[in-house]
C-alpha cells in the first residue's frame, strides 16, 4: 500500500509533463505546401476549435490532479503539518469524493478520445 501511495503522484506528474509536451508539439506544428500553384500554410493557431479542445483538456487534467492531491491529504492527513485524516470519521463523504474523482478521470479520458477523433477526422479529410 505504501508503494501505491508513492506511485500515484509520480504517475500524475508524468501525465502532466506529457500533457505539457503534447501542448508544445501541437503549438509548434506547421507545414507549407503548394496546392494548384498556390502556397498554403497550415498552423496549429489556424484551428481555434482544436486549440479550445486542447485547453479544455488541460483544465480537466489539472483539476483532476489537484482534486486527487487534496483527497489524498484528506484520506492520509499530513503529520508534518498536524492535519489528521478525516476519512475514518467521515467515510460517506470520502466515498463521494472517490466517486467524483473516478468520474473526473473518466471525463479526462473521454475528452482525450474526442480530441484524438477530431485530429483524426481533420487529417483524413
Amino acid at each position: 500500500m505504501a508503494k501505491a501511495r508513492r506511485f500515484a503522484p509520480i504517475v500524475l506528474r508524468v501525465a502532466a509533463a506529457a500533457a505539457g509536451g503534447i501542448a508544445i508539439v501541437m503549438a509548434t506544428s506547421h507545414q507549407t505546401t503548394t496546392v494548384f500553384g498556390l502556397e498554403v500554410q497550415a498552423k496549429f493557431q489556424y484551428m481555434p476549435s482544436l486549440v479550445e479542445l486542447q485547453m479544455v483538456g488541460m483544465l480537466l487534467t489539472s483539476a483532476a490532479a489537484a482534486a486527487t492531491a487534496t483527497s489524498a491529504l484528506g484520506k492520509n492527513g499530513n503529520s508534518r503539518a498536524g492535519w489528521q485524516p478525516i476519512c475514518g470519521i467521515m467515510s460517506s463523504f470520502c466515498d463521494h469524493v472517490t466517486g467524483a474523482l473516478a468520474c473526473g478521470f473518466v471525463a479526462v479520458a473521454l475528452h482525450f478520445l474526442v480530441l484524438m477523433y477530431s485530429i483524426y477526422t481533420m487529417n483524413s479529410s
